[in-house]
């Protein structure tokens, strides 16, 4: 053999054995990479980073895109593992209510006999297929942007401007309605379980920064398979695609009577404690190191989206406050003389009606917050003795009082000067407090009482003065007057408002 024959063949020799490592490392954990050209903004599966075009791989088994030195690191790709489910699977059937088998839990589908998919021992990585459950299907069939792209375009063609335009929104509402559903299921099947199971925390505190959900998350999903039911009921794709003709009683239903009494609660709770939540929430993760390792463990998992437990409580929060915007576009494209639009245009109303019910709920809690706040500054042995000879003390503040409206104004004394105080507009009373040592007492004012009755009591605008009011105690012998300035005339106008109103209810 020439010099130049063997040179050949050991090139040949080393080109075999670069094959050989090569295809190792291709197989490396039951994966199959394959180089690829990738978008550089897309993720790698496992360091986060996004891809470079020249370094990106793709297992062509369970289609996971990654870096070339992270394809080593990569867990056990999905497929094999679900290989070994499927073995495993009889060795486990008898007792498959347990939550952990040694490296695996088994989950069974209800609608899909045939499927099984698995969870690691940590108890977080779950495919999205497994999240949605019945919902499967249903979500891949709303995947497109907007109706007009699921539909044949000869029936697109038969059809005018307008119903494209309302069909495009309905498709939106039911759309956006599953993208919240999976959003709550995030929560309540991957945090909320996550943090009963893997940081041990008590159920009393996982429903501190998940009040009400799975009220929350029952309510949607009842209201997701309502719209699903119009949707199917309304055509399907081997016929062309589905043309929803009406869609308004199904929200009528929806926002009114036990359904809608049952929003206002679970709604009026959930965003009365959207702060305290989410300040919990950042406590946990100061203070915690379980919990903080848990939430950096579920960022790096596709399944919760990125989505991280502040910005789910919010966009629940937000949620309720995006239905009238998408009522209104559907009646938009609605005619008058259509059946449809009577009932679109009352679900519009009711719905407005709940948000303004909640709103009110969540007012309500933060001025009980605000008064509790308050209280707690004031001192405790700071006491009034009112125009009528009624003690007012500091546990009065409490005891069956509402508060109505506060803030900063500022009292007139008979010297012409100004005082700073904090006000209270409560049930049946007007407080004036002032800060000494950083604690609140009642303020002073010429031996005047600054805890005034609202019984008989009158309003009265200060001449050449429009940020001034005076309040006047009426019906006994010495009336009593106090001189109050705010920092505007319109925050003077909105005092005058509420105290009126306040008094009326007296």
């Amino acid at each position: 053999m020439s010099k130049k024959s063997k040179e050949k063949e050991k090139d040949k020799n080393k080109e075999r054995e670069r094959d050989a490592k090569d295809k190792e490392r291709r197989t490396s954990n039951g994966h199959l990479f394959t180089a690829i050209m990738t978008i550089p903004t897309i993720p790698c599966q496992q360091c986060n980073k996004p891809i470079n075009t020249k370094d990106a791989f793709l297992c062509t088994n369970c289609n996971a895109q990654v870096h070339k030195g992270c394809r080593e690191s990569l867990p056990v790709c999905a497929k094999v593992k679900m290989k070994v489910i499927h073995c495993l699977l009889y060795w486990f059937s008898y007792d498959c209510h347990k939550q952990y088998f040694c490296a695996f839990h088994i989950v069974y589908s209800r609608k899909r006999h045939h499927s099984y998919w698995f969870m690691w021992t940590a108890g977080t990585e779950m495919m999205d297929s497994q999240l949605m459950g019945e919902f499967e299907a249903d979500a891949k069939e709303l995947e497109a942007d907007s109706w007009s792209f699921t539909v044949d375009k000869k029936l697109l063609k038969q059809l005018k401007k307008d119903v494209i335009k309302r069909q495009d929104v309905i498709y939106e509402l039911i759309q956006t309605e599953m993208h919240h559903v999976r959003t709550l299921k995030i929560m309540a099947d991957v945090y909320s379980k996550g943090l009963l199971r893997e940081v041990q925390l008590e159920v009393q505190t996982v429903e501190k920064i998940f009040p009400m959900l799975d009220d929350v998350l029952d309510l949607h999903t009842q209201f997701f398979l309502q719209l699903l039911e119009r949707k199917k009921e309304s055509g399907s794709q081997e016929e062309g695609g589905f043309v929803i003709r009406k869609i308004g009683d199904v929200l009528v239903s929806q926002f009114s009577g036990s359904s809608a009494e049952r929003m206002k609660k679970v709604y009026g709770k959930f965003c009365s404690r959207h702060n305290e939540a989410v300040n919990f929430y950042k406590e946990l993760q100061t203070k915690d190191k379980r919990f903080q390792a848990f939430i950096k463990k579920m960022m790096s998992s596709s399944v919760v989206r990125r989505l991280s437990i502040p910005e789910c409580i919010l966009l629940v929060t937000q949620r309720i406050t995006k239905y009238p915007v998408l009522l209104q576009r559907i009646l938009q494209h609605t005619k008058e003389n259509e059946e449809d639009h009577a009932d679109v245009t009352q679900g519009l109303k009711l719905v407005k009606e709940v948000i303004a019910a909640v709103d009110n709920k969540v007012n309500e809690h933060e001025k009980k917050k605000r008064l509790k706040e308050v209280y707690s500054r004031t001192d405790s042995k700071s006491i009034m003795r009112m125009k009528s000879g009624q003690m007012f003390a500091r546990e009065d503040l409490l005891r069956g009082q509402k508060l109505i409206h506060d803030g900063p104004l500022q009292l007139k004394n008979s010297a012409g000067r100004l005082k700073d105080v904090q006000a209270l507009l409560l049930r049946d009373v007007i407080v004036f407090l002032q800060e000494k040592d950083q604690k609140y007492i009642f303020a002073s004012l010429d031996q005047r009482s600054t805890v005034i009755s609202l019984q008989k009591l009158i309003l009265r605008e200060v001449a050449n003065e429009e940020k001034g009011l005076f309040l006047i105690t009426a019906g006994i012998e010495k009336p009593e007057m106090v001189e109050v300035y705010t920092s505007s005339k319109e925050e003077r106008n909105t005092w005058m408002q509420l105290i009126q109103e306040a008094m009326q209810s007296v």
